[in-house]
């Protein structure tokens, strides 16, 4: 009896360190809650990801203020929802540890929240970058079937083949694809650098740099993959291409030396 009197004494002081005494210590739970949200939840580390990729985007892109201000809302949305979603499952786990129709519909109806808010905001952020990524997709196609479309297809073999040796010398276990560089980072950096020596526009180079460096992070936080396998990977395509590049560069010139 008396342990039961002293723990719920505990709780209750427990309880008062919890609660909000002034401005400040509301702003510091806060601020906990956002941090404990992101260490814990995989989907908003993603979502916090992105959300850096898309900023970048639109300042490279030149957003006026209105276009700003929707991006933001509409991250700052779809961040929300994630965190509710999140409040969402601890309540329920909290109240009961079995099967329940009503704890699962609680679960569903806060996860269709966050689809509803992932929704919107893919429609949003098409009508802000469609037109913006258009004239640099343009530009960029144009370049690469304007260039020899064989030193294109060379790169891609040239990393492929690359990639699978590498694997099958570092690579250790049973299960090769998880391990030694990734051919899909490699691949995206090896065709980002090319597309930015084609081109020679900043924001090509811009806009390949935001779209691998989003591939580079949803592969580190969606696989067990080492971080520094990813980062090799990334600097074997694209040391790759440069060494291409001035091959192509130097190679008809060693020829007519060797004519000459």
């Amino acid at each position: 009896m008396e342990n039961n009197q002293q723990e719920r004494e505990e709780n209750l002081e427990k309880l008062k360190d919890v609660k909000n005494k002034n401005f400040f210590k509301a702003v510091g739970h806060s601020i906990d809650g956002i941090i404990r949200a992101f260490k814990t939840e995989r989907n908003l580390r993603i979502d916090y990801f992105i959300a850096i990729c898309v900023l970048l985007a639109s300042i490279i892109l030149g957003f006026n203020k209105t276009e700003f201000v929707c991006l933001c809302l509409t991250i700052g949305f779809v961040i929300f929802s994630e965190m509710m979603n999140s409040v969402a499952e601890y309540i329920v786990d909290l109240v009961t540890d079995k099967y329940d129709d009503r704890a699962k519909a609680a679960k569903d109806i806060a996860a269709g929240g966050v689809l509803i808010s992932s929704t919107i905001a893919v429609i949003v952020a098409y009508f802000l970058f469609a037109d913006k990524l258009t004239s640099a997709t343009t530009a960029l196609i144009s370049s690469i079937f304007a260039s020899e479309s064989h030193i294109f297809f060379t790169l891609i073999f040239m990393v492929v083949i690359l990639v699978i040796i590498l694997k099958g010398l570092f690579g250790k276990g049973e299960n090769y694809i998880h391990t030694g560089p990734s051919l899909n980072i490699a691949l995206a950096f090896a065709l980002s650098t090319y597309a930015c020596i084609i081109t020679k526009s900043y924001l090509v180079a811009a806009t390949c740099g935001i779209l691998s460096l989003m591939i580079f992070g949803l592969k580190t936080t969606n696989t067990k993959a080492r971080f520094i396998n990813m980062v090799f990977s990334a600097l074997l395509g694209i040391i790759l291409v440069l060494i291409v590049y001035q091959l192509v560069l130097v190679g008809p010139s060693i020829l007519e030396k060797i004519k000459f």
